[in-house]
């Protein structure tokens, strides 16, 4: 038998907006790569036309939205529910992704609770893994890329995994005549656990804008604008070498590569 000890939602509520105060007025290191993220968003994505059906932008936004929540998670301090939050929003432009400028794909997913047919039929057609397929045939490298971080989200958290779970566990050790361990919630500010989540929160940030640009036709950033985004890369690529030491291995579990100090 054993016994559980946990704080209350109070509790939780006060370190969680304590954390996000402190970094709202002493940002953490890694802030300034979420601030360039949001300046390719809105100067490269919203303020251009947007050429794909209204389904699609639907879809674009929400997955906008999903990654601000993910950031707004990773600076509670509450960074365990970064990546299923992160994985809803990759989800959401893959589907856009997928509907682009496509009318039938979108009636196929508005459609999808209308009868257990149009059900089947909408798991079958608006899937990542559709979207990954379709992707190799745009670039390659974001394909592996959108499915190394899709995999990367259920390992990490979207779903309760060991790795997931174990991840956050410390054994604290004899406390009278128990062994006590504890399972970490939140962290604290500018915390090494708090710049993971938002280098995370970064590189989805990255497939998003590719999916949503990809999705619309002739997209600027993808042409006369595609340095802008692989400049956007290399920095991020540039940081995790710093912050790491050597270059995140994308072959296998991707976050497994990038180290916690000590």
């Amino acid at each position: 038998a054993m016994r559980i000890n946990a704080e209350t939602l109070k509790d939780y509520l006060k370190a969680t907006s304590e954390n996000a105060t402190d970094h709202a007025v002493d940002p953490p290191q890694l802030m300034f790569l979420v601030e360039q993220m949001e300046e390719i968003f809105h100067q490269e994505i919203f303020a251009l036309e947007y050429n794909a059906t209204a389904y699609a932008g639907l879809l674009a936004m929400n997955a906008y939205t999903l990654l601000l929540s993910a950031v707004r998670q990773a600076l509670s301090g509450h960074v365990v529910s970064v990546f299923p939050v992160v994985r809803s929003a990759l989800e959401s432009a893959c589907y856009g992704f997928l509907i682009g400028c496509d009318e039938v794909k979108g009636d196929i997913w508005m459609r999808r609770h209308d009868s257990k047919e149009s059900l089947k039929m909408s798991r079958r057609t608006i899937t990542v893994d559709n979207a990954v397929k379709e992707m190799e045939r745009v670039n390659g490298m974001m394909a592996e890329y959108i499915q190394a971080l899709y995999a990367a989200a259920i390992d990490f958290g979207a779903h309760p995994n060991p790795q997931s779970v174990f991840h956050h566990l410390e054994d604290s050790g004899q406390v009278g005549s128990e062994h006590a361990f504890s399972l970490a919630g939140v962290y604290g500010h500018n915390s090494w656990q708090v710049n993971h989540k938002l280098l995370a929160c970064v590189e989805y940030g990255q497939a998003v804008a590719f999916l949503i640009a990809a999705s619309g036709k002739d997209h600027s950033l993808l042409t006369t604008r595609l340095e802008v985004f692989t400049e956007w890369m290399d920095a991020k690529n540039r940081m995790v070498v710093e912050i790491n030491g050597e270059p995140m291995n994308y072959t296998g579990p991707m976050y497994c590569s990038v180290l916690e100090p000590g």
